[in-house]
């Protein structure tokens, strides 16, 4: 297998440095390419680059900032080609993060979706606003609310979707005149900068947008950069509270995704079979590596055997490399063995899985626990990786408790044949997105965000361009009289 070599992507140019680090192949743990190791010379040069494109870009008309990226999103269909065939995007997805084909396919064509969103949508979003002031007490001012980019705008995303995320806060960056300096995961740096290549073939201008390859520490340098405007993270809690307090010290606004504890409600209404499809997929799609699958099952107490045994079934009938990959290191595959242990030491009953696979890679079998107790571990934090837990509740009320008994608030899922009940019990959910017979699933259109502390701010939709503006209240005064009736003399 050749060896490939990444290059930062600086003021549009692709840079050589002699500090590397090599991205790994999950599914054999060999070297897939070697890239920078980025440091602060790279991370200053990157946001010098965008602070000087932030001059031009700004003022550059929303329209064609919009033709750009609409440029890229046309390119990302090309790369999509056709579903479940392969092509050097999808495979490079598939070999980097070890993610199946129908889950490449899947993150590229939203990607694509998510872009086109922001092209399409950002001029009347963006459009100056008329305020209708109260007539009788102002009758000759005009007020109206513009909306102005914020300047550089620091990405710092995950591996899990290593295209779509980047680019679903990339994307409304652009469009709202903002430049980027864009820092991927450790584990996903050559996909990062294919992101580059996509943005550069659909000419966008140099410097706008930037994106160094690093680790932990280069990240940091990024977002405590004094010339950096707005941080946009994805990430662990840890991370993002320290990004969050420099931030608020610096009075910089900021977005934080920081994962969740996610819970899924089955109802003793439900469709059996549409549950137990759609918890294995969400549970175990990405190998468990999903900031919203569901992490808890809470399951109805009258369904524990019919319910149980088909999940049980269709876990054991998973194949490995076809429906499920590697995880990504073995840092994560020997993280969810713990809260595996933990659960089974607790007193959970190991129903499917378990184990690592014994195969090169690191592989982990999709793992189902029943009756885990709520001080274990998987009940309290976040697993990231293929264990489906589940609890069981008697009523309703106790079903909303348990969902709620988190410190985190991301989404949540409820599994019934009636509407009404989802009706009555989704206000209850303390979370940011709630789903009815579904898991996972991402609109552009649909604001993503959390609560508690799974983060602050939104992703996607008309309010995540509008997160990359500040506000301005214009007001005209028309008279032509030479004193107003509220000043001075009183």
């Amino acid at each position: 297998m050749k060896i490939r070599t990444g290059r930062n992507y600086i003021n549009g140019a692709w840079m050589t440095h002699e500090r590397t680090f090599a991205s790994v192949d999950p599914s054999t743990g060999r070297t897939l390419g070697t890239v920078a190791l980025s440091r602060e010379p790279e991370v200053d040069a990157a946001v010098t680059a965008a602070r000087e494109a932030f001059r031009s870009w700004a003022t550059t008309d929303v329209g064609e900032r919009c033709r750009l990226v609409a440029a890229i999103a046309s390119s990302l269909v090309s790369e999509y080609g056709e579903q479940l065939k392969e092509s050097p995007l999808k495979n490079l997805i598939t070999s980097e993060v070890g993610k199946r084909l129908p889950e490449a396919d899947i993150e590229v064509i939203e990607s694509s979706d998510m872009v086109s969103f922001f092209a399409v949508k950002a001029p009347d979003i963006l459009g100056t606003r008329s305020l209708q002031l109260n007539a009788d007490l102002w009758p000759t001012k005009r007020s109206r609310v513009v909306f102005e980019p914020i300047g550089v705008v620091a990405v710092i995303k995950p591996w899990n979707y290593p295209l779509e995320l980047p680019l679903w806060s990339i994307a409304p960056a652009l469009v709202a005149g903002n430049t980027v300096v864009f820092k991927p995961s450790e584990h996903s740096p050559l996909i990062g900068l294919e992101i580059a290549r996509l943005c550069e073939q659909a000419g966008i201008p140099k410097g706008v947008v930037n994106v160094v390859t690093g680790d932990g520490e280069t990240g940091r340098l990024l977002a405590q950069h004094p010339g950096v405007n707005k941080v946009s993270f994805t990430g662990s809690v840890g991370v993002g509270r320290r990004i969050g307090e420099d931030c608020g010290r610096r009075f910089l606004p900021h977005s934080l995704e920081l994962g969740g504890n996610d819970a899924a409600i089955v109802l003793a209404d439900v469709d059996v079979e549409l549950a137990a499809n759609g918890l294995v997929w969400g549970a175990f799609c990405n190998i468990g590596q999903v900031c919203v699958r569901p992490k808890r099952v809470l399951l109805h107490r009258s369904l524990r055997e019919k319910l149980v045994d088909l999940i049980r079934a269709k876990t054991d009938e998973m194949r490995v490399d076809i429906d499920y990959g590697p995880m990504i290191s073995e840092r994560q595959r020997s993280t969810t063995a713990s809260f595996v242990a933990d659960a089974v030491s607790r007193g959970a009953n190991l129903v499917a899985g378990g184990g690592a696979i014994d195969k090169e890679g690191f592989y982990y079998a999709p793992t189902v626990l029943t009756d885990v107790p709520p001080d274990a571990e998987v009940m309290r934090e976040e697993c990231f990786g293929p264990v489906m837990p589940v609890m069981f509740f008697d009523s309703e009320s106790d079903a909303v408790a348990l969902a709620n008994a988190s410190e985190y608030g991301l989404a949540a899922s409820i599994w019934t044949t009636s509407t009404v009940t989802f009706e009555r019990i989704a206000p209850q959910l303390n979370v940011g997105m709630v789903w009815m017979n579904d898991v996972n699933v991402a609109f552009p259109e649909a604001p993503w965000g959390g609560r508690k502390m799974s983060g602050i701010g939104a992703e996607l939709s008309e309010f995540a361009i509008l997160d990359y503006t500040r506000m301005k209240h214009v007001c005209v005064e028309a008279s032509t009289e030479q004193r107003r009736a509220w000043w001075y003399p009183y």
